[in-house]
């Protein structure tokens, strides 16, 4: 849990508040260590240290780049998962659910009641058990029981049409995709970026967000000016990676259980 502790926390965060925290933080870090800078040496120091300090810069901004694009791309990989896992759990649920109909007549009732009832079940733990672990990130079998019934019900099916025979088949997959998809949004949290990549991206941020003050030219105001720019990237950066690494959190969250809540008034 300690490599979800940190990033989970913030990512978590309301809106504004993380949107405070990532952009706050890298600003006050770039213009305090900006004025103690300047406390301590004077614009020639800064002057003379120009054509060194920058080419060093250049190296850790270059290597800033590398890690940046690391974590996003590794943050987005987790939430197109994430978001493609629940579109195909819905929408297989939702085509189960459009399938009830086709089992009319008085002798299919119970079996059309029983059918609704899973679907509502299962959503309804989604909702319920698995979507507050996900979002804790803690393992959970919440909705094992409500997934077995839906299983149950729908393959146990007998239809007595040729039509509802070949429905069968279709229902027999749907079933199966529900089941991958359930597993695959299930392990999602597991995936998420390793307490080292987000040990890295901390420190190149502060190196890049530090290291411009040990070169210098030019009008102080300008220098300050661009410090919080930088920091301001720097702050974006890490709040868009912390956001789709931990889809499942935060006020708003990118991906929210509606899909399932909706699934859970079929009638």
């Amino acid at each position: 849990m300690f490599e979800l502790s940190l990033p989970h926390h913030i990512a978590a965060l309301p809106g504004w508040l993380a949107i405070l925290l990532t952009a706050g933080v890298p600003v006050l870090l770039a213009l305090g260590l900006g004025y103690l800078m300047h406390q301590l040496f004077t614009p020639q120091e800064f002057a003379a240290n120009v054509q060194v300090g920058a080419v060093k810069y250049g190296f850790v901004v270059e290597i800033y780049a590398v890690v940046a694009a690391l974590a996003l791309v590794g943050a987005w990989d987790i939430y197109q998962t994430a978001r493609d896992t629940m579109q195909k759990e819905t929408s297989s649920l939702y085509m189960l659910a459009l399938s009830v109909d086709a089992f009319d007549g008085p002798a299919f009732e119970p079996a059309r009641q029983a059918m609704r009832s899973a679907i509502r079940g299962y959503a309804g733990a989604v909702v319920g058990e698995d979507w507050p672990a996900m979002q804790a990130g803690q393992p959970t079998t919440g909705s094992e029981v409500a997934f077995q019934r839906l299983a149950r019900v729908f393959l146990d099916l007998d239809g007595s049409t040729g039509g509802q025979l070949s429905l069968q088949q279709k229902i027999n997959d749907w079933v199966s995709e529900v089941g991958e998809a359930r597993i695959a949004r299930l392990s999602v949290m597991s995936r998420t970026l390793s307490g080292l990549i987000w040990a890295l991206v901390l420190t190149v941020s502060v190196a890049t967000i530090a290291f411009q003050w040990f070169f210098g030219g030019g009008h102080a105001t300008m220098h300050y000016a661009m410090g919080l720019v930088i920091a301001l990237i720097v702050g974006a950066v890490l709040l868009v990676a912390l956001k789709l690494a931990f889809p499942f959190v935060g006020d708003p969250a990118l991906l929210t259980p509606r899909p399932f809540l909706a699934l859970m008034e079929v009638t």
